[in-house]
C-alpha cells in the first residue's frame, strides 16, 4: 500500500499517547475505588466485568483512530476491478475426438458446460465471443454482451471432423477489437482461404462493409483493449494454420491464450462405428501456445478440475488489479468502528468511554 500524503502518518504517534492516557485513567479509577471502600468489600459492592468487556470499546476506538489517520494520508491500493473493456473469445474444439468419454459426460459436453460456467463468472460488461473449430474455425458469436446468443450457440455445437487449433486462434484475432487492423496482411496471409459456410453456421458470413474515405491508420499497441482467447481442446491439431505462428501473432497483438486440455493422460479407447478406436490426448501444443502469449494452461481430467479452472479464469480474465485511492473505504471502516464502539459502551456501561 502507498500513500499520497505520507506526511500525515506522523499523526500515528498520537496512538501510544492515547493508550498511555487510557492506562492512566484506569489507574486513577483504581485509586478512587480503594479510597471509597475496603478492597475486600469491593467485590460485594460492584459487579466485576470481564476484562475484555471493559477494554473492547476503547480498543475499537483506537483502531478507528488508526484508520482515520491512514485515511488522512490518502492510501492507494491495488484492488480487483472489473475489466469492462475486455473481450474474450471462447474457442471450443468440435472434432470427433471430443466425443471421448474420459471426461464425463464427454469432452465436448464438458467443454460446453465449463464455457457456460466461465461466462457466468465474467462481469456483465465484458464482451464474450464464441468460435467452434474443427477443420477450420467458425465464428458463431462475435464478442458482445449478449449472453443469450452465447447460450444458444453453445447448444448448437456438434462433433465435426479434424482439428485446427491454429485456425481457431486466427479467427479469434480477426473478431477481437482492433486486432485485425493492427496485424493487417500478416493475419490474412497466415489464415489463408477458408470455406464461407459451416454445418454449424450454414450460410456465408456477411462481408465487412468498406469504410468510405481514406483508410484509417492502424492502431498502436497501446490502443489495444484487453483481450484473451480461451481454448477448450484435447490438444491434437492435424489441419490448418500453424498454431505456434498464430500464437506468435496473438502475443504481438497483446492477446493472452488460456488453454484447457480435456482428456486423460495417454488418451482413451472408445467404440466408434463398431470398432475400438484410440482417442489421443496431447497437451503439449496447448501448453506451448499458452506460454508463447503469456497465458496459462490448465489440465482438466474431471468435473472438479473444470469447476476450479473456470473460477480461476473468470478472475484472471475478467478482473484486473488497478492502483486506486481507497480513502473513502478506509474512512468508512473507521466510521463503522466508531459507531460500534459507542453502541457497545452504551449497552454495557450506559455511557461512552
Amino acid at each position: 500500500m502507498a500513500f499520497t500524503w505520507p506526511v500525515m502518518l506522523w499523526a500515528l504517534a498520537a496512538l501510544p499517547l492515547l493508550l498511555w492516557a487510557y492506562l492512566g485513567v484506569l489507574r486513577r479509577q483504581q485509586r478512587m475505588r480503594e479510597r471509597l471502600a475496603d478492597t475486600r468489600l469491593l467485590a460485594y459492592l460492584v459487579t466485576p466485568l470481564p476484562p475484555w468487556r471493559r477494554h473492547l470499546p476503547v480498543g475499537i476506538y483506537l483502531v478507528a483512530i488508526l484508520l482515520l489517520v491512514l485515511a488522512m494520508a490518502r492510501p492507494i491500493a491495488a484492488i480487483p476491478l472489473p475489466v469492462n473493456r475486455a473481450a474474450v473469445v471462447i474457442a471450443i474444439d468440435t472434432s470427433k475426438s471430443m466425443i471421448a468419454e474420459d471426461v464425463k459426460p464427454n469432452r465436448l459436453d464438458a467443454a460446453r458446460n465449463a464455457a457456460r460456467e466461465f461466462i457466468r463468472t465474467m462481469p456483465g460488461g465484458a464482451r464474450i465471443g464464441l468460435i467452434a473449430f474443427s477443420d477450420y474455425g467458425t465464428v458463431l458469436v462475435p464478442p458482445s454482451t449478449d449472453r443469450q446468443a452465447l447460450g444458444e450457440a453453445l447448444d448448437r455445437l456438434q462433433p465435426q471432423q479434424a482439428t485446427s487449433v491454429g485456425s481457431a486462434i486466427l479467427e479469434a484475432l480477426r473478431v477481437l477489437p482492433l486486432r485485425r487492423e493492427f496485424l493487417g496482411d500478416r493475419l490474412e496471409r497466415l489464415r489463408g482461404p477458408v470455406p464461407q459456410a459451416s454445418p454449424l453456421f450454414p450460410f456465408p458470413l456477411p462481408a465487412p462493409t468498406p469504410t468510405p474515405g481514406p483508410p484509417a491508420s492502424p492502431p498502436s499497441v497501446n490502443d489495444l483493449p484487453p483481450a484473451a482467447i480461451l481454448i477448450f481442446s484435447d490438444g491434437v491439431s492435424n489441419l490448418g494454420a500453424d498454431p505456434r505462428a498464430a500464437a506468435a501473432l496473438a502475443a504481438e497483438a497483446r492477446v493472452k491464450i488460456y488453454a484447457v486440455g480435456l482428456g486423460q493422460q495417454g488418451g482413451s479407447v472408445m467404440t466408434y462405428q463398431n470398432q475400438l478406436v484410440l482417442v489421443p490426448f496431447d497437451p503439449i501444443l496447448l501448453q506451448e501456445v499458452a506460454r508463447l502469449t503469456g497465458g496459462e494452461y490448465f489440465s482438466a481430467s474431471n468435473l472438479d478440475d473444470l469447476r476450479r479452472i473456470h473460477r480461476q479464469l473468470g478472475r484472471a480474465i475478467g478482473w484486473e488489479r488497478r492502483r486506486t485511492e481507497v480513502t473513502s473505504l478506509v474512512a468508512g471502516a473507521a466510521g463503522v468502528l466508531m459507531l460500534t464502539g459507542g453502541l457497545l459502551s452504551m449497552l454495557w456501561f450506559r455511557r461512552l468511554p
